[in-house]
C-alpha cells in the first residue's frame, strides 16, 4: 500500500480479512496515521457494534482488507454478501 493510499484511509471504514483472504476478523474505522505505514484504528463489538479497542496496524498487514466509506456501506456488506457467502460454504458460526 502506497503513502497516498494509506492517507486517505482516515475516516473510512473497513472490515478486516485473513491471509485466507476469505474470513473477516475485525470491523472499525481508521482514525489516522500514528507514524509512517503503522495506522490507528477503532475496532467495534461484532454484537452492538459500540466501540471496543484501538490497535495500531502496520500498512502492509492491510493487503486484503475490505474498505468502506461508511458505517452503513460496511454493515450491507457484511449482512447482505459476507453472511449468505458464509452460509452457502457452510460455514457456522455467521
Amino acid at each position: 500500500m502506497n503513502k497516498e493510499a494509506v492517507g486517505t484511509l482516515t475516516g473510512k471504514y473497513f472490515h478486516s480479512v485473513k491471509s485466507d483472504r476469505e474470513t473477516i476478523e475485525w470491523q472499525g474505522k481508521f482514525l489516522g496515521l500514528a507514524s509512517p505505514g503503522l495506522y490507528r484504528v477503532q475496532l467495534f463489538e461484532w454484537v452492538n457494534g459500540t466501540e471496543s479497542e484501538q490497535r495500531l496496524v502496520p500498512a502492509t498487514d492491510m493487503r486484503y482488507w475490505l474498505v468502506y466509506d461508511s458505517a452503513d456501506a460496511m454493515q450491507a456488506y457484511y449482512y447482505n454478501v459476507y453472511c449468505p457467502q458464509q452460509r452457502k460454504n457452510g460455514k457456522a458460526g455467521v
